[in-house]
């Protein structure tokens, strides 16, 4: 049961990731009341070596009055199956505090960041624009926090990130694009998308949208799966009205889990594709019935509060066509072609997948055969 408490619940899948301790310091270094800040860590690392740095173990929090607050899951590195299904299991730690917040390992927080954020969901209530409200954005790069930090200037605190544009991908699914910095002079602006590395609701939405733990190895169709069942559940996604925190995005060099692992994820994208009703051929296969959105209210599926069809049009996607109208933001500017070539890395898919779905390939592969057979017979 959830409690009324102002208490919070922070998820935090962590991959090999030595900043995870900065992360977790910084959650608990900058709230106003950090004795309500509970957080629930699943820890992907090597086993037994040292490089990968232990989030709680290495972290002053070690042998705080506060470490009672904090649950951990540590798993070897090799039995990771993804963010999607390390959010999952990051959210069975979850124990009836009042808000949830998910965040990624390598992100740093204002001061007094949790007043921040509740007093943002009370105000989005208390003016009527919705009754289960989401913040959500694509928080600023980290190169920007030491700055932010020393001036904490009003204009810096309300030029907020907001989730503008999205396209569909090389695999028929909706990515978003980075996020439109705006000035909201203390507003909220309603979006329909929700990033994963950052939303901040009531945690009674995990009794709504559960997470799926069947979900291995799902990057890209996270996002748009659970803003779509956000939407379908009733609750609307705001952009905050102040920057909560800043973000590492790029970690070039860091470990990741698509280039350290062999993986399939068509199982679980190819689930997402039947909930959003993206799949052309309807074919279910390796897909439980009850798990199908079509079967009426499913654990894992989209919700009957509004419906799918609803969600589209919102935000401005046809998806007959597979195409977006325009930018949720401004009328008329979509992404163009070389945004979309920028950001269409899709580090979930199998090398199969990358390799062949280049036009290139057959015809080259067709004159490498003929080359070798005349090589052959000569």
């Amino acid at each position: 049961m959830t409690r009324n408490d102002g208490t919070i619940f922070v998820s935090i899948a962590s991959y090999r990731d030595n900043v995870c301790i900065g992360t977790l310091e910084s959650i608990y270094n900058n709230a106003k009341y950090p004795d309500r800040i509970f957080c629930g860590i699943v820890q992907q690392n090597k086993i037994d070596d040292e490089s990968d740095k232990d989030c709680l173990n290495h972290s002053k929090l070690l042998n705080s009055p506060l470490r009672g607050n904090i649950s951990i899951i540590r798993i070897p590195h090799t039995d990771a199956k993804g963010p999607t299904w390390a959010r999952y299991l990051a959210s069975t730690l979850y124990d009836g505090q009042e808000y949830f917040l998910q965040i990624d390992s390598h992100t740093q927080f204002v001061k007094h960041w949790d007043v921040l954020c509740i007093t943002m969901i009370q105000k989005i209530m208390e003016k009527g624009l919705s009754q289960k409200p989401v913040l959500s954005y694509y928080p600023k790069e980290i190169s920007e926090y030491d700055n932010y930090v020393k001036n904490e200037s009003e204009n810096a605190k309300t030029s907020v990130p907001r989730i503008c544009k999205s396209f569909f991908n090389e695999r028929g699914i909706l990515s978003f694009l980075g996020a439109e910095e705006v000035q909201t002079r203390g507003n909220f602006h309603n979006v329909p998308y929700v990033a994963g590395g950052f939303f901040f609701c009531n945690a009674t939405f995990l009794s709504e949208l559960p997470f799926d733990p069947e979900n291995s190895y799902l990057f890209v169709g996270e996002e748009i799966a659970l803003s779509a069942r956000f939407y379908t559940n009733g609750w609307d996604i705001f952009t905050p009205s102040e920057n909560i925190c800043f973000h590492e995005y790029t970690r070039e060099g860091k470990p990741k889990f698509w280039s350290d692992l062999t993986y399939n994820d068509s199982k679980a994208f190819n689930k997402m594709l039947v909930y959003l009703n993206l799949n052309d051929t309807k074919d279910t296969k390796n897909i439980q019935v009850d798990q199908i959105h079509t079967s009426g209210n499913p654990k894992y599926g989209m919700g009957k509060v509004r419906s799918l069809d609803d969600y589209y049009r919102f935000a401005n996607i046809d998806i007959k066509n597979k195409r977006v109208r325009s930018n949720f933001c401004r009328e008329g500017n979509v992404a163009s072609e070389d945004e979309i070539e920028k950001s269409s890395f899709i580090p979930n898919m199998t090398f199969k997948e990358i390799i062949f779905q280049q036009e290139w390939i057959f015809p080259l592969g067709t004159i490498l055969i003929i080359l070798l057979f005349y090589l052959y017979r000569k």
